[in-house]
This record gives structure tokens, sequence and C-alpha cells, in this order.
């Protein structure tokens, strides 16, 4: 007796396997049906860095003038990376990111290097000229124009300890429906700030870094630095720098080192340059 029901329940143990691959398959198809229905957009190129909130001093670089740069998802309010005080900010194609803002502006940015997705809480909240200009499906660098992301230098360095050498990093992104930090994008006036908590950014030291010309006799200071879990408001103050315009016009600052948009027929600063760089460009104007 024993051995006639031996095939009989190791034919039920193979069902019984068999099952369970096919619900777990079943399983991982309706992740992956979530996880495509929850995309925005997605899109490859390469990642650049612009500013840093944590640390104004890396890679031989100051980037506390660039830190004064409004951001773009913030419509009227004048609101600066400092504002933000997150390095977890992305700026994106610009021309993209001004079609509709309600749809990108504070959504979660996935960024994969070499096929590996990261961690990091990235969101977007700015807009990129170089990401704008040329083929969006261009896989070859150029500075004055290649798609792809700019983030701060902190988040570009963990995704790749050679951003400072390289100066730029092949990426792959998804932007998902799902919203990290909540901007006036529609000039209402409303509050801005993070939706639950305050990520700074990939450290939790700010150092400040003195460097030589020649890259040499560095000294680094560093302290802890807290940030706020509250939302903070402000209201609109536009810097007119010259005549009345046209609406959502860009173009240089008559200086040349910010860049400014027409909003309510004044022109606003909208970026400012890092130091080194001027602005350039006509309608579609860029730092470099």
């Amino acid at each position: 007796m024993t051995l006639t029901l031996l095939p009989v329940l190791k034919k039920f143990g193979s069902f019984e396997m068999k099952n369970n691959q096919i619900l777990a398959a079943a399983s991982l198809l309706f992740t992956t049906q979530a996880l495509a229905q929850n995309e925005i957009y997605s899109g490859s190129g390469f990642g650049t860095y612009y500013y840093d909130i944590v640390n104004a001093n890396q890679c031989y670089t100051d980037f506390s003038n660039a830190n004064l740069g409004q951001v773009e998802c913030s419509l009227t309010q004048v609101w600066t990376l400092e504002d933000v005080n997150s390095d977890y900010l992305v700026a994106m194609n610009h021309t993209q990111l001004v079609e509709d803002m309600g749809k990108y502006c504070g959504k979660r940015v996935i960024v994969s290097v070499n096929g590996v997705p990261s961690d990091m809480p990235l969101f977007i909240g700015d807009g990129c000229e170089r990401c704008a200009t040329g083929s969006s499906t261009s896989t070859t660098w150029q500075p004055d124009g290649a798609p792809g992301l700019d983030f701060s230098y902190s988040v570009a360095e963990k995704l790749s300890s050679q951003a400072c050498n390289a100066g730029h990093i092949e990426i792959s992104w998804e932007i998902v429906d799902e919203l990290v930090y909540q901007f006036d994008y529609d000039g209402s006036g409303g509050p801005q700030g993070f939706v639950t908590t305050t990520p700074a950014g990939p450290t939790t030291t700010k150092a400040t870094t003195t460097s030589a010309a020649t890259h040499t006799g560095t000294t680094t200071k560093a302290t802890i630095t807290k940030h706020s879990t509250t939302l903070k408001t402000t209201t609109a103050s536009p810097t007119q720098t010259s005549a009345p315009c046209q609406d959502n016009v860009w173009q240089c600052t008559p200086d040349g080192t910010s860049l400014e948009q027409c909003i309510g027929s004044t022109w606003t600063i909208r970026e400012v340059c890092p130091s080194g760089t001027s602005c350039h460009g006509t309608s579609n104007p860029y730092c470099a």
C-alpha cells in the first residue's frame, strides 16, 4: 500500500511546486505591471551637477552662488535651492518640464547607473537647459546639449565616483507618480515643502573647503547640519531686471550672470550661473 501511494504523493508534491511557481510568476507580472502604470516618463543620457547644499565646496568648485538659484518648479514665488534645502532635488529637460509642471514637479526620480537603480529619494524641482538641447535619443556627450538630468554634486558623486573627474556620468532614469516635494508650480501661492520628511542629501556633514588654483593644500572643516521637517512658505517677489516682457520668455540677464524668465510681464531671475561661468544663448539660455 505504501508503494502504491508513493508515486501519487510525489506527483502531488510536483503539482504543488509547479503551482507555487505559477503564483510567484503571476505576482512578479502584477508587480511589473503596477510599476509600469506608475511610470510617468523614462529616458537615458547623461548626468551632470550644478549645485550642492550640504557641501558648497567640492570637486574644486564653489557652489555658493549656484545654491542661490531659483528653482523652476516654483512658478511665481522666489524659491531657491537653499530654500528647498536638500541635495536630492533634480533638474530635468526644461522644455519638457514647462509643458506640464504639475505632471513632473516634486515627483520622485529613480536613477540607474550601469543598470543598478539608486534608492536615494530624488525628486524633480528644476529645469535643465543642456538637457533640453539636441536629440533626446543621443548617446554622445555634448556639453552644450545632451539628454539627461542635472544633480547636486553629492548625488552625482554617490551615483558614480567618476563624477568629478569626468564631469558627467551615463545614466538612465524613471520618473514615477509619487509626490516627494510640494511645489507652487501653478502660481497659486500655496505652501511649499516636503510631503513627509526633509531628506538633506547623501551625507549629513557640511564642509567648508579652501583650495588653491592648483587644487593643493585643501583644508576641510565639518559640522553637523540639521534640517526642518515643516513646510516653508513665502510670497512672490519677482526681481525686475529690465523692461516689461512677454510671459514665459527666457533670456540672460544684462550682466550675463543669470537666467531670467518673464513672469507677469516682469523679468524674474530663475537661476544664477555657478562661479566661473556665465549665461549664453538667447531664447534658450544656459550657463557655461
